[in-house]
């Protein structure tokens, strides 16, 4: 199956973000986080630690170097999970750290758009839930930052392009 070249709701589309570029060697149906963010903690962490190791605390070197334990491998799992999730050939991949699990549109039991209220804010998340090869349900929980779009938005395009069930 071919998928149109430019449809709605594609990452990027229409939103001239900082990675509107990056969205046309994906694809017009595939979403993941930017580049500017996970670039920029990387440099946060490695600029952390040469600012602990130049000032000679040791103290600051302890928690400059926390702080790159903990900052730089976010970034790098944040790059290598790019783009997150793509329709390809029909078929809904997702991408983890051990590599890209493939879900056929039979298989996926729900893709909803889900409203949580946390210290006022209100936060939108997408749950896709399928059955993986072995018969056991999953259940994917996307926020903003790792669909690099609004989740509701792309909830309504996979189920446009028939995965899964609700829109609540």
């Amino acid at each position: 199956m071919s998928e149109p070249a430019a449809s709605p709701g594609g990452h990027g589309s229409g939103s001239g973000g900082p990675d509107s570029a990056s969205a046309d060697s994906w694809g017009a149906d595939s979403w993941g986080p930017g580049v500017l963010w996970p670039s920029a903690q990387i440099a946060l962490g490695v600029g952390a630690v040469a600012v602990g190791s130049a000032n000679g605390d040791p103290l600051g070197l302890i928690l400059t170097g926390l702080l790159a334990v903990f900052v730089i491998p976010a970034g790098v799992m944040q790059l290598i999970r790019r783009p997150r999730i793509e329709v390809v050939d029909g078929q809904l991949a997702i991408r983890k750290l051990r590599g890209v699990v493939f879900v056929p549109p039979a298989r996926v039991v729900e893709a909803r758009a889900l409203g949580v209220a946390r210290w006022g804010v209100r936060q939108h998340l997408m749950r896709l839930e399928y059955v993986d090869d072995r018969g056991r349900e999953v259940l994917e929980v996307f926020t903003r930052g790792d669909l690099g779009t609004d989740p509701r938005e792309v909830t309504d395009r996979l189920v446009e392009l028939g995965f899964g069930g609700s829109t609540l």
